[in-house]
């Protein structure tokens, strides 16, 4: 069957909004400063899907320290993902500012949550290890724990 007719036949739960993006499959579209609350419509929502657990993206402080590294080092410095374009003296001092904070020897700063899932659950679970993992974790710890050569057992 050709794709785009399967598509179309069973649009799933973004195609619902196609006719507000001119056909295209969309996500709806929320207004307002992100937040745990925001508009859709016109209506006050709640927002679940914020990454900002902490707080942080409104703060004062973090805000202006943003501004002045962007007046300092432009908006694409330092250059991207690491993974893609490597590292720089900057990310290796906010390692150490990181790892001091926390009284620890050393730190290691991941593009995202996710990375940091898959690689962990890698780093120290070998073949011989087993993983006993609740299956409402986050979807990027299940795929960290698909990619583990030892055993595995979900539990509900």
């Amino acid at each position: 069957m050709d794709i785009f007719k399967r598509i179309r036949a069973n649009a799933g739960a973004l195609g619902q909004w196609s006719k507000q993006g001119n056909g295209y499959f969309m996500y709806p579209k929320l207004e307002g400063e992100v937040g745990p609350r925001m508009k859709f419509r016109g209506h006050d929502v709640l927002n679940w899907s914020v990454n900002n657990y902490l707080g942080l993206a409104e703060n004062d402080e973090l805000r202006a320290c943003d501004a002045k590294m962007a007046e300092k080092y432009g908006l694409s410095y330092p250059m991207g993902s690491r993974l893609m374009t490597g590292h720089t003296k900057l990310h290796e001092e906010l390692e150490t500012v990181i790892a001091d904070f926390v009284q620890k020897e050393d730190a290691f700063v991941l593009n995202s949550f996710y990375q940091g899932m898959v690689s962990i659950i890698d780093c120290l679970c070998g073949r011989n290890d087993v993983i006993v993992y609740d299956s409402d974790v986050h979807a990027s710890i299940h795929d960290g724990v698909r990619l583990h050569l030892g055993k595995r057992f979900l539990y509900q």
